[in-house]
C-alpha cells in the first residue's frame, strides 16, 4: 500500500549571495576617481545596484514553491565612498519592466509579489544597504517559466551621493522550483532477467557522482547527471550497462506518492513511459527528501527490467 504523506512546509532554496563589493565602471572609474567600496573615491560618493555588474545586468534566483507568501532578501546596495555613512539616508528604487527585452523572459505578474519599500535604507556606519524584500506567492506561477522583474536606481536622498549610470539598473530573474528538486546522491539496483548477459548484473551500488533532479511542472523532475551532463540514467550511460540514451523523468501526486515514470530523452513528446513497478512504495519522503522509485524498462526483444533507484537530497541546485 502507497504510503500518504500530509502536506508539510518547504524551505527557500538556492540563496542569493548579497556582499558590498562593486567595482564601478563608468567615466570616473576609468579616470581612476574610484574603484570599489574600499576604493580611492577622491571625496566623492556614490550608490549602486552590485549585481548590476553582471553581464546583462542580469541576476538569477530560485524560488521554491509553497503555499502562501514568502518573504525574500533579493539584493542591497553598496555606498562607494572613503568612509561607511555617517549618518543614516535612504535610495529610491523604481520597478522598470522595460529593461526586460529577452523573450525567454515573462515580467513577474503583479499580482504574484509586493516590496516591502521601495525606499531602501542605508544605516549609520554601514556601507551596505537593508535588502530589497520581495514577498512572493508561488502558487500561481508556472514552473517551467522564468520570470522577471526590472529595477532602476532612481534617487539618494544624501546630498552629493552619485549613481552611476551603468550600475543603477538590474533584472532580477526568477526560478520556481518545486518540492522535489535538488542535487541528490544514488544507490541503484538493476535486476536483470535470464536473457540478459550475466555481465550487465548490477547488484546494488553507490553511483559515484551527483544528479540533478531539474523542475519541469509542478510535480514533475527530469534529472541530469552532473557527471557528464548529457541526462542520461547512471546505470544506462554506455560504458556502465550499454543501455544508451535515457533521461529519467519522474512525477508525483499531492501525496507525494510516484505515479509516473518515463524517458524524456531527447525531450517530450518523445519520450516513453516506463512501467512503475504496483509492489514497490514509489514515492519521496518529505522527512528525508529521499525518493524510492521502482519501474520497469523494456526493450524489443527482450524481458521487462526492473530497476530500483534511491535518491538522497544532497542540497539545493544553485
Amino acid at each position: 500500500m502507497k504510503r500518504t504523506i500530509n502536506k508539510f512546509s518547504l524551505i527557500l532554496v538556492a540563496l542569493l549571495g548579497i556582499t558590498g563589493t562593486s567595482c564601478l565602471k563608468d567615466e570616473g572609474f576609468d579616470n581612476g576617481e574610484y574603484g570599489s567600496i574600499t576604493g580611492n573615491t577622491s571625496g566623492q560618493e556614490f550608490v549602486s545596484i552590485p549585481l548590476s555588474s553582471r553581464p546583462n545586468n542580469t541576476a538569477a534566483l530560485g524560488i521554491e514553491s509553497k503555499t502562501g507568501t514568502q518573504a525574500i532578501k533579493i539584493f542591497a546596495l553598496s555606498y562607494d565612498a572613503a568612509d561607511p555613512a555617517p549618518a543614516p539616508f535612504t535610495a529610491t528604487l523604481a520597478i522598470n519592466n522595460s529593461l526586460i527585452t529577452d523573450p525567454s523572459l515573462t515580467p513577474l505578474p503583479a499580482s504574484a509579489y509586493t516590496i516591502s519599500t521601495l525606499e531602501v535604507p542605508f544605516q549609520a556606519g554601514r556601507r551596505v544597504s537593508d535588502s530589497v524584500v520581495l514577498n512572493i506567492n508561488t502558487s500561481s506561477l508556472d514552473p517551467t517559466q522564468k520570470y522577471a522583474l526590472g529595477f532602476t536606481l532612481m534617487s539618494v536622498s544624501k546630498a552629493g551621493v552619485q549613481i552611476p549610470s551603468n550600475l543603477k539598473n538590474l533584472i532580477m530573474v526568477f526560478t520556481i522550483k518545486n518540492r522535489f528538486d535538488g542535487i541528490y546522491n544514488i544507490r541503484s539496483h538493476m535486476m536483470h532477467p535470464a536473457d540478459r548477459p550475466a555481465s550487465w548484473v548490477r547488484t546494488p551500488f553507490d553511483y559515484p557522482y551527483e544528479i540533478e533532479l531539474i523542475t519541469t511542472g509542478p510535480n514533475t523532475v527530469e534529472w541530469n547527471n552532473t557527471a557528464f551532463g548529457d541526462g542520461f540514467h547512471p546505470l544506462m550511460t554506455p560504458g556502465v550497462s550499454g543501455f544508451g540514451a535515457t533521461r529519467v523523468a519522474f512525477e508525483f501526486d499531492a501525496n507525494n506518492d510516484l505515479i509516473a515514470v518515463w524517458n524524456a530523452y531527447p525531450s517530450p513528446p518523445n519520450g516513453r513511459a516506463f512501467n512503475i513497478d504496483p509492489a514497490y512504495d514509489g514515492r519521496w519522503d518529505p522527512a528525508t527528501k529521499t525518493i524510492y522509485a521502482g519501474f520497469f524498462m523494456t526493450q524489443p526483444g527482450f524481458a521487462p527490467i526492473p530497476i530500483y533507484d534511491t535518491l538522497y537530497f544532497d542540497r539545493a541546485r544553485p
